[in-house]
């Protein structure tokens, strides 16, 4: 159960609600909504953030000079897209240690993915060297001079041209698990730049779905990323002790979960 939430609205204006996971002097864990990016846009910094949402949250003034005080340090990212658990530090010599814990892979990570077919095994991993693509910005390629890159799967459930599974990625490249899952053939079930950008919506399970009403817009199932980042674990070098944070999946991810499981059923 989250500690407490707060709601927002994100990039396209839709209410959004932001719940946290944990918090302490040190740090802090948040379940972020799909639609929200974790930092401020480097074209338009006015989209909505989680950074700056929770710096506006947590806002402390200095008692010398009367400015705000740093309170929150991003730890790490995830696409905005993309729903889960992400991580805060709440002091400088947290972010610190939670650096060194990211880029040493002391931080162990699972998400749930939906995608569209099936990995040629049950479990496996993929590992393949990824670099940003000369030509086609914010997309990266699977190449040979890449950067080593590793992702554990496992198949959670399967269904009809669907599959959901568990990933752990043991790299933190950008787009990793996408780019992974593309390559095997098995893309998320909603990815534009790495697959089929089109919303999921009921006329994919029912062949004889007619709308109550002709000239309403068809309201999707889901409409973003397949992806969710679900849960995050790792030894607090504060604390002392063994943290592990989940996220249940938002309302859009548990709809298409559903609806899949009703559609196999049939």
């Amino acid at each position: 159960m989250p500690l407490s939430s707060f709601t927002i609205r994100d990039s396209e204006n839709r209410k959004q609600s932001v719940e946290i996971l944990h918090e302490d002097a040190h740090l802090l864990a948040v379940n972020k909504p799909p639609g929200l990016a974790v930092i401020p846009d480097h074209w338009d910094p006015e989209i909505p953030n989680l950074q700056a949402l929770l710096e506006q949250k947590y806002e402390k003034l200095s008692g010398e000079t009367g400015k705000p005080v740093k309170t929150v340090w991003v730890a790490h990212r995830i696409d905005a897209d993309t729903s889960g658990v992400v991580l805060f530090a709440r002091s400088a010599e947290m972010h610190r240690e939670l650096n060194l814990l990211f880029e040493d892979g002391q931080v162990r990570k699972t998400y749930l993915a939906v995608t569209r077919g099936r990995p040629p095994a049950a479990e496996g991993a993929i590992e393949l060297p990824l670099q940003p693509h000369p030509t086609r910005p914010q997309f990266m390629q699977v190449h040979k001079q890449g950067k080593p890159s590793l992702t554990h799967y496992r198949v959670a459930e399967t269904f009809k041209h669907y599959a959901l599974l568990e990933i752990s990625p043991q790299t933190g490249r950008t787009h990793q698990i996408r780019v992974h899952l593309k390559e095997i053939r098995c893309p998320l079930a909603i990815d534009p730049l790495y697959g089929s950008g089109r919303p999921i919506d009921l006329s994919l399970f029912k062949r004889d779905y007619v709308k109550k009403d002709p000239f309403e817009e068809n309201r999707p199932l889901i409409s973003r990323l397949t992806l969710h980042a679900w849960r995050l674990q790792f030894r607090d070098p504060f604390a002392g002790e063994e943290r592990t944070f989940e996220a249940p999946p938002p309302k859009d991810f548990t709809a298409l979960l559903k609806a899949l499981r009703r559609w196999d059923a049939a």
